[in-house]
């Protein structure tokens, strides 16, 4: 019977305040009246049979009513076949669990779920994998927990070092991302960590440290890009990131002083290497240029040697040739040679004999006597 109906004293009293079954009057949208009651259930569902009845006159009620409820069904199910792809997606089709195609981004229509289901990785998106740390965001504030499982590695030069880095990574095909590695995040990161172990171990700390940063993160991400090809792991390593490469936390303050004695050495040696750079081809210029004046004077020596010795058989020749002739000439050059740059005075008398007189001295020697008188 409808909830409405009062058979006794426990039932709903419509003239009692206008409160209904339930604890509370009823309402129509303006307020509230003992008059205004719920809907009748029964009536309703005796409306909806009785428009079944006028729109199918020749079918039953219930049939009716199974083939909208199926119809409805219907259309839910055909509405699962419907799927749009984002255009940082890329749609793999699965027919009974098996790929058939691939879809671009847009609207799709195909079987509808479960002859067909379609997956839609995003193959845009660059993911992030943290190897030696954990980052974790609290109230606005993020924390970085070591892992030393994970962070300690051995150099090549048997020291441990501590490392921390980020793998970036995106999916290249959607197929093989999805098909062929179970569990593709933490295969990458076991990847990462290998891959790490092995370019670590090829090289010494200080060069890892300072300028070996940039080689040791592209070795990386091409040992992990082999490997993972190698898987058909179906990503792309994008890049890798070094965020610490220290000593372990118990050594760190050894390891510095060690690193500051190491760059003192450094210092002297390259001090001692630059004064030797200044030095040495000093000194080597100074004795190129000795040796280049020793044998400029040895060809000079030798040049003026042989020209004089040329001069010689050449005034030797003359000199057998025409005897007095060479041997007055050769006097007239040798008084030229020697009066030519002295003050002198030439006095020729009758008998012929040529007198020198050095006027000018004699001058010079008169000058302060007369300057007395």
């Amino acid at each position: 019977m409808p909830w409405n109906e009062n058979k006794g004293g426990g039932g709903w009293n419509p003239g009692g305040g206008g409160r209904g079954p339930w604890g509370q009057g009823p309402s129509n949208g303006r307020g509230r009246g003992p008059n205004i009651r719920p809907p009748d259930l029964d009536e309703v569902f005796k409306r909806g049979r009785d428009w079944l009845k006028r729109m199918f006159p020749n079918q039953s009620p219930v049939a009716v009513l199974a083939l909208v409820i199926g119809g409805t069904i219907l259309v839910l199910w055909l509405w699962t076949g419907i799927y749009v792809v984002q255009p940082a997606e890329q749609g793999i089709v699965l027919r009974f669990g098996a790929f058939v195609d691939k879809l671009d981004s847009g609207l799709h229509i195909r079987f509808p779920y479960p002859i067909e289901t379609v997956l839609r990785p995003n193959v845009e998106e660059e993911n992030q994998i943290n190897v030696g740390f954990r980052a974790d965001s609290d109230n606005n504030r993020t924390t970085l927990a070591d892992m030393p499982e994970e962070s300690l590695m051995l150099t090549g030069d048997e020291n441990i070092v501590d490392i921390d880095f980020a793998v970036f990574w995106k999916v290249a095909d959607a197929e093989r991302f999805l098909f062929e590695v179970a569990d593709v995040p933490n295969t990458i990161k076991a990847v990462a960590e290998s891959a790490m172990r092995e370019a670590v171990g090829q090289g010494k700390i200080e060069y890892i440290q300072t300028e070996g940063r940039a080689a040791v993160q592209e070795n990386v991400r091409k040992l992990m890009q082999a490997t993972l090809d190698s898987y058909r792991a179906g990503v792309t390593i994008t890049r890798v990131n070094l965020q610490k490469v220290d000593p372990p936390a118990q050594v760190i303050d050894a390891f510095r002083d060690v690193q500051a004695a190491r760059a003192d050495q450094e210092k002297k040696r390259n001090d001692a290497q630059r004064y030797a750079n200044t030095i040495v081809p000093q000194a080597r210029g100074e004795a190129a240029k000795i040796e280049q004046d020793a044998e400029a004077y040895k060809a000079q020596a030798v040049t003026e040697a042989q020209g004089e010795a040329q001069r010689f058989l050449s005034i030797l020749s003359q000199y057998r040739g025409a005897r007095e002739v060479t041997r007055e000439r050769m006097y007239i050059e040798t008084m030229q040679r020697v009066l030519g740059n002295t003050n002198k005075i030439i006095i020729e008398n009758k008998n012929g004999v040529v007198q020198y007189l050095p006027l000018p001295e004699l001058r010079r020697s008169q000058a302060p006597a007369t300057g007395g008188n």
